[in-house]
């Protein structure tokens, strides 16, 4: 599992054996009632199948693990880590209460010494994820899952040891405060517990491996260790020169930083390593964003963590095959939303060059009733986001909330939105985030055009915007997108346009022409809609340069208890029949939720974003059913050099060039095709794409 090899521990370094070792504890038993029990495997949610429902179940779920130690463990710092137990979580050793935490997607230690004895330890969980107006999230746009979704792991230290308190799972900090082509300043700190009952003399080793395993820089210091719950920082700062950048998609160049604690015979007693990136960026008002110096137009989707039958607990595989798709887009960047993701995530995009937003759930509410309590929550979870995920190269954005909106703000939670309490609070929390990481980018995420009480003053390194021309408003065409962004623009230079999209059914078609007529009835969400709204936004985005990310949303369908849309499916875009499985579901995916099928946009996407593979796609290959003597328009998403279009092997049109201001959305010439079978062929730079057409008597 990834986390045995983020800690590196329990493994052998030239020979020698490390004195701290890491167990996955993925087997368990799970209850929803405390009394009949069933074995499960972590990562679990109790609500992977009843999610996708009007109501699924809210409140607590059982968790329980029998842990064998050993009278010699029982000497050694011992320590639980959960990656993320959803929405708080009480935890109970031998039946005694240790740790209740609050958040579910942020990691928390629980200590066991002193809870704990030899032979059989039984550790619970009692996850609960029921409505709390001090926990955040509060309301949401997506299911708050309960569970286990994260990994879960026992930790058995060396006598003197590296300390994840301060320093997140990695249990190492690498700070990279100045970077150019020339050098590179690393910084590079750890803390060291001792629970040997006595002052302790310890070597650490501070070494950089280049992405070929050569040592880049080495330095043993010396340090005594006092006896006590006192944590002793060890830290070191040294230069590379001419360091080998990480680039984005590009070139990803990944070092490796090292910290070896040795005893003073030698033994190495404990290891943390972490893979680091060296880049230095800008956000600008006119230029976009600039990566290692140069314009570096971010421009990709947001995701969930989520997958059909697991709901939040995805696993590696889970994760791999979606970020195959993701390679496939050939996108740069990702907004991981609306809550920190699995680790896991973050290597891939370290590793693939994807750069980062991700966010604490902050979403929706501020209400005049807010307590105090859901401001330290609000705090902690933003301390354990960045502390955990602070190696990451591909972070460069934190965020820290998402629309608080009117809609989330009424008395069932917390009362009337509080815009004067959100612009304090929100200068709070980033002075509060800053303070844990100076480096980084800070700010919010928002779809008011900047333009609620008071936030000409709301503080932030950058304000995104979510915008929705052509679905929920301006429904006929996605018109005004420039306007307002660059209305935006104007109060906040440093922009974004974070969300944008439409609902998009891939088995709701429709023949209508009349763009005025399509967003009558939220049951219908025509697949050929959703592709005129992403164009425009291509085209519209194409002249906002000083946008610095870009984000459609969303990358995967999924579900959400409180939308009930979007639920006809059609072959012919005439008939139409009630699908009630596509009820509760937010379906702006550009895929859909089990992964099956990529709608037309995907390859909008792929076409305009993945240079590296030439794309040939006709739109409306799923409405089947056409009518004879009736023009249709062959339309494809392409980033060949020409194209030729081909009907029933016959020769009917050359296009040159894309005269789409895209670049990709290529348009031939209506044809009219007579009744039977037909195939459509689209040839460009020796890439092909084919689909069938059937065409009846058109109707009387």
């Amino acid at each position: 599992m990834l986390l045995l090899l983020l800690l590196s521990c329990a493994v052998s370094l030239k020979g020698q054996n490390l004195g701290t070792q890491t167990i996955n504890l993925t087997d368990w038993v799970f209850s929803l009632d405390s009394i009949h029990w069933q074995s499960v495997t972590i990562p679990h949610s109790y609500n992977a199948i009843d999610g996708h429902s009007p109501k699924y179940y809210r409140g607590k779920g059982y968790y329980k693990k029998v842990i064998s130690l050993s009278k010699a463990d029982l000497k050694r710092p011992l320590m639980l880590l959960f990656e993320g137990a959803a929405q708080q979580a009480t935890v109970l050793v031998n039946n005694q209460p240790v740790i209740h935490h609050r958040g579910g997607y942020t990691p928390f230690w629980v200590t066991l010494n002193g809870h704990v004895h030899e032979g059989e330890n039984t550790v619970t969980v009692t996850c609960d994820n029921h409505e709390d107006v001090d926990l955040i999230p509060v309301n949401s746009d997506f299911n708050k899952n309960g569970g286990l979704h994260n990994p879960a792991l026992l930790l058995k230290m060396s006598s003197v040891f590296f300390s994840p308190e301060k320093t997140g799972f990695y249990r190492l900090h690498v700070v990279t405060p100045k970077v150019s082509e020339d050098e590179a300043t690393t910084v590079m700190t750890a803390q060291l517990g001792n629970s040997t009952g006595r002052k302790s003399k310890v070597t650490v080793v501070f070494s950089l491996l280049d992405a070929e395993g050569n040592q880049v820089y080495s330095h043993a210091v010396p340090y005594q260790v006092a006896v006590g719950s006192q944590l002793l920082t060890v830290s070191d700062q040294f230069t590379v020169a001419h360091p080998h950048l990480w680039n984005g998609v590009k070139d990803p160049y990944l070092y490796k930083a090292v910290i070896t604690l040795k005893d003073k015979e030698g033994t190495v007693l404990d290891e943390v390593r972490t893979k680091i990136g060296y880049r230095f960026y800008q956000v600008t008002a006119d230029k976009g964003f600039l990566l290692n110096g140069y314009p570096y137009p971010l421009r990709g989707v947001a995701e969930h963590q989520d997958m059909a039958g697991e709901a939040s607990a995805v696993t590696k595989t889970d994760i791999d095959r979606d970020y195959q798709i993701i390679q496939e887009l050939g996108c740069n960047f990702l907004r991981l939303a609306h809550y920190p993701h699995r680790d896991y995530e973050y290597k891939l995009c370290d590793s693939l060059g994807i750069i980062v937003q991700t966010e604490i759930p902050w979403v929706d509410v501020c209400g005049t009733h807010a307590q105090k309590e859901y401001f330290d929550n609000i705090h902690q979870q933003m301390r354990e986001m960045i502390t955990s995920l602070y190696n990451h190269p591909s972070i460069v954005f934190w965020g820290m909330w998402n629309e608080i909106d009117n809609w989330g703000n009424n008395d069932h939670f917390q009362g009337p939105i509080d815009c004067q309490r959100v612009v304090s609070e929100t200068a709070r929390l980033y002075d509060y985030a800053k303070s844990l990481d100076p480096q980084r980018l800070v700010g919010v995420t928002d779809c008011s055009l900047y333009g609620r009480e008071g936030y000409a003053g709301l503080k932030g390194d950058f304000f995104s915007e979510n915008r929705y021309n052509g679905w929920y408003y301006q429904k006929a065409i996605p018109a005004h997108v420039f306007e307002d962004m660059a209305a935006v623009h104007q109060k906040h230079p440093v922009c974004n346009l974070s969300e944008y999209g439409a609902g998009i059914d891939p088995f709701c078609h429709t023949t209508e022409t009349d763009m005025n007529k399509l967003r009558a009835d939220d049951k219908y969400h025509f697949e050929e809609l959703g592709n005129l709204v992403h164009e425009e936004h291509v085209r519209q985005i194409l002249n906002m340069p000083f946008l610095n990310f870009t984000s459609a949303w969303v990358l995967f369908d999924f579900p959400v208890a409180a939308r009930q849309e979007g639920f006809m499916d059609s072959d012919d875009g005439i008939h139409f029949t009630t699908d009630e499985n596509k009820k509760y579901i937010n379906d702006k995916g550009l895929v859909t939720r089990d992964r099956k099928v990529k709608k037309d946009v995907f390859y909008l996407y792929k076409a305009l974003w993945n240079h590296q593979v030439k794309t040939v796609y006709i739109t409306g290959r799923r409405l089947k059913k056409l009518y004879a003597d009736k023009p249709y328009t062959v339309k494809v998403y392409s980033n060949a050099s020409s194209l030729q279009l081909w009907i029933d092997g016959k020769w009917v049109q050359t296009l040159p060039q894309c005269d789409d201001p895209s670049g990709v959305i290529w348009t031939f010439h209506t044809v009219v095709l007579p009744v039977g079978s037909h195939e459509i062929k689209v040839v460009g730079d020796g890439v092909e794409d084919v689909v069938g057409w059937d065409t009846t008597q058109p109707l009387l």
